[in-house]
């Protein structure tokens, strides 16, 4: 099984220059945020299947015709909760949040201003995975061993087997530094900051809307170069930043 590895330090004496500020915002059919680096997982709700039965009868050895019966097959019943019905409001809700767009992909580059981009777009699926259930390019990006990538699947995962969602909402991610290991240079953390706009979360079941203020967070996140892509390893909230 993958080892996570230790977060790499910021340099003692001098860091790389800042990387330009860059601001993302999500699709405009987004209007909230997300719930950062350290979430609780939730709860998944699995189909049930049912064989169908065949019962056969036995032939007698004697000449003599004796009737049979044969038995008639009875169909199981199985008691089915009722599925929650959403209202107007959060029909249209729901239907907002999985229409909602992915971020525009990037390409990849083994530069400081591409592990830049790539911190971005991997923040910019955080929405989007909340919205959609779509977790296909967020564990593409992510490494096996990496915690916070691994929560958010399971989290995600379990609210949309819920039944429930977070509405989509806009972010603003500003890349403000970077520095590498100094035992592998294929190892980034980009300090970046993040604006999260508030947003609702639907637990589904009926259950009513928990609403997540705005946030601002300092992010560290530490990403490796495969030699084709960026991978992430590690995101930590920077200490004394915000977590919500």
């Amino acid at each position: 099984m993958p080892t996570t590895p230790a977060p790499v330090p910021p340099p003692r004496t001098h860091r790389t220059r800042p990387t330009p500020p860059t601001t993302h915002g999500q699709h405009p059919h987004n209007n909230r945020q997300p719930e950062a680096r350290h979430l609780r997982p939730l709860t998944a709700a699995l189909a049930a299947c049912l064989a169908a039965l065949t019962l056969t009868t036995g032939c007698s050895a004697h000449t003599d015709t004796t009737p049979t019966t044969t038995a008639t097959p009875t169909t199981p019943t199985t008691a089915t909760s009722p599925t929650p019905t959403l209202s107007p409001q959060d029909a249209a809700a729901r239907a907002t949040a999985l229409a909602m767009e992915p971020p525009a992909p990037y390409t990849p580059e083994f530069t400081p201003d591409g592990a830049a981009e790539a911190t971005t777009y991997f923040i910019e699926l955080y929405p989007y995975v909340y919205a959609t259930g779509d977790l296909d390019a967020w564990e593409k990006m992510s490494e096996d061993g990496c915690e916070f990538c691994n929560s958010v699947v399971s989290n995600a995962t379990e609210l949309q087997n819920a039944g429930g969602w977070i509405d989509p909402w806009e972010q603003e991610i500003t890349p403000l530094e970077w520095w590498t290991d100094e035992n592998d240079p294929n190892r980034y953390v980009v300090r970046t900051q993040v604006n999260s706009h508030e947003r609702d979360q639907h637990p589904g079941a009926n259950e009513p809307p928990i609403h997540i203020e705005q946030a601002e967070d300092i992010l560290l996140v530490q990403l490796r170069w495969t030699g084709s892509n960026w991978s992430i390893e590690i995101v930590d909230i920077e200490e004394g930043g915000e977590a919500k």
